[in-house]
């Protein structure tokens, strides 16, 4: 009798411990862009055991991510709701699926998607009201779905308000975005600017009021916050191609593309001051010189949106 509950218990045990190391393992495979690999494992631990809901999240999230399969990614993160209903980041992940479908969907569906984005987000913030990444996710729904889908900038400030009240950097970089979008511009430089007083040494706030004076072409004031941002996070890539944008629309070339190399050599491969560095070469009349930097931004980012212009742009200074 005591060896068959020994023999019983080795096999609770390792039913319990196996789909746990089988998940660490597809995790891995994952992280190693593996995606079909971490695949094969999930799936077969979903098919031995349909009620673990971790390994039916953990292939949702792979599905909506790299592989790219909403439709299964939809199923299985659904699933894994309705097995673990009080897991906040199950509802979030939901939430952000839906939204993708949503984009793809037909204008009759986009309307169904939006609401069932919405609640997710909602069942989310109140099951873990004190994660800033819920109320962000469900002011920026409010920003953005038009109001007969619930859109709606006070519900948006509400949620500023709840950030606010758990981080009031947070808070007020939030707040400033709900203003940007409502076109209160003034508004929102006056919540950038409380909260660079309360974190100088916070870069976002630099970054993102540097952008608010971009959009209203005050080359200057945005020159200014940018310089702000490279000196607080100097290895920054992104903070010296923000400086090299807004000195270029000023129309300082040579100082643009300085800052351009400057952000290349912090990280060769940013995708952005790749393409700077070729317009500063185009606009000096370098034409070899830019046709190269083109051809290597469209090779390194074949797919990016305006990789297609710069391989013909180079294909014009090279007179093919």
């Amino acid at each position: 009798m005591k060896e068959a509950i020994l023999i019983a218990s080795l096999l609770l045990l390792s039913t319990q411990a196996f789909p746990q190391e089988t998940i660490a393992a597809a995790t891995a495979l994952a992280e190693a862009k593996d995606y079909a690999g971490a695949r094969r494992i999930l799936e077969g631990i979903v098919r031995r055991d349909g009620q673990n809901h971790q390994a039916r999240f953990q292939l949702g999230r792979l599905l909506s991510g790299p592989l790219r399969d909403y439709d299964a990614a939809e199923e299985q993160l659904e699933k894994a709701v309705e097995l673990a209903p009080d897991s906040a980041e199950y509802h979030f992940a939901l939430g952000n699926l839906y939204g993708i479908q949503a984009q793809h969907a037909s204008i009759f569906s986009k309307f169904s998607y939006a609401g069932k984005v919405k609640e997710e987000f909602l069942k989310a913030s109140t099951l873990s009201p004190r994660t800033i990444r819920y109320h962000m996710a469900l002011m920026i729904y409010y920003i953005q779905a038009p109001g007969i889908a619930g859109g709606s900038d006070e519900k948006a400030r509400e949620q500023a308000t709840e950030i606010g009240k758990i981080d009031p950097y947070e808070g007020l970089l939030a707040t400033a975005e709900v203003e940007t979008a409502a076109e209160n511009p003034e508004n929102a430089e006056q919540a950038y600017r409380r909260a660079i007083e309360m974190r100088p040494d916070g870069w976002r706030a630099y970054h993102r009021l540097g952008y608010l004076y971009m959009r209203e072409k005050r080359w200057d004031s945005a020159i200014a916050q940018f310089r702000k941002y490279v000196e607080v996070a100097p290895k920054d890539a992104n903070s010296h191609d923000s400086l090299g944008e807004a000195l270029l629309a000023k129309g300082s070339t040579d100082e643009a593309l300085a800052s351009y190399l400057k952000a290349l050599s912090v990280d060769a491969s940013f995708g952005a001051s790749m393409h700077g560095a070729a317009t500063c070469y185009d606009r000096k009349g370098m034409k070899s010189e830019a046709a190269k930097r083109y051809r290597q931004y469209a090779g390194t980012y074949p797919d990016a949106r305006d990789a297609k212009a710069a391989r013909e742009r180079a294909d014009e200074l090279e007179g093919k």
